[in-house]
């Protein structure tokens, strides 16, 4: 029986947990507070060393769900648990961000070659020592959907909750099922060991069309709002991906891009 551990529970690592146990799977998670016995989780903390110990000493896998950050923790981390782990070519696979990648036109495309940045929350200096060494980054969009841990995210919420970038600029998006679908052909995929990925729907769409094509009217321009549009915003290709899943694959999307068309004609 395979075993993986996967570092977070949370709205993805949840889910992937469900569906590698259904797998046959034998799956360790991890959470930042302590867990309760028999559960299978247990407690890790990046900056507690002393949590280190909770981890399996032997898995086949490791899927790295939080932000890896800070980057000597990471590289502590790496030196510690996971460079046996790739050394013996299992795969170690972790989840980075778009905002890694740096655009200077207003609604540039960006693909896996795109130029790196490294943002405020310094996560893209962790993601890209790991791929360094080893590691697949499957680089995420905004995530929606349902996870197995029963936590909805979805754009209707985020619009009542005003959530809602500049109306002319573009949302990418990842479905929690597409993110689970794609771990799990990557880890079985030896010759993808240190790409960066890019796992979204391959349909980016503007906030003016999703406000409108769910029935809702766009919001008054705030001074948060007016300040991010002064910021270019991108749109993500998942050519790379829609390769490895293979050309019937079919992203979970929010609305289809024929009934935006038909909207916009409206």
């Amino acid at each position: 029986m395979k075993k993986v551990l996967i570092i977070g529970s949370g709205f993805v690592g949840s889910s992937l947990a469900a569906s590698l146990k259904s797998a046959g799977v034998q799956v360790y998670c991890t959470r930042r507070q302590r867990g309760e016995e028999g559960t299978g989780t247990s407690q890790f903390v990046l900056e507690e060393e002393e949590t280190w110990r909770n981890l399996p000493e032997e898995v086949d896998g490791v899927v790295w769900t939080l932000p890896a950050r800070p980057l000597s923790q990471v590289q502590r981390f790496y030196d510690v648990y996971l460079q046996s782990i790739l050394d013996l070519g299992k795969p170690v696979i972790v989840y980075g961000t778009i905002g890694r990648y740096h655009v200077e036109e207003e609604h540039q495309w960006v693909d896996e070659k795109t130029r790196y940045k490294q943002t405020e929350s310094g996560r893209e200096e962790g993601e890209n020592f790991l791929q360094e060494k080893g590691a697949t980054v499957l680089v995420l969009a905004a995530i929606w959907g349902e996870s197995k841990n029963g936590e909805t995210r979805g754009l209707k919420a985020w619009i009542k909750k005003g959530y809602i970038q500049a109306v002319d600029k573009f949302l990418n998006l990842s479905h929690v099922d597409d993110i689970v679908k794609a771990t799990e052909v990557v880890m079985e995929r030896p010759e993808l060991k240190g790409q960066a990925i890019n796992v979204c729907d391959g349909n980016p769409m503007l906030w003016r069309d999703i406000i409108l094509g769910l029935g809702y009217e766009l919001p008054p321009m705030t001074m948060t709002m007016t300040a991010i549009s002064s910021r270019p915003s991108k749109r993500v290709s998942n050519d790379m991906l829609q390769s490895i899943m293979g050309k019937d694959y079919k992203f979970q999307q929010v609305m289809d891009p024929v009934d935006l068309a038909v909207d916009k004609q409206r």
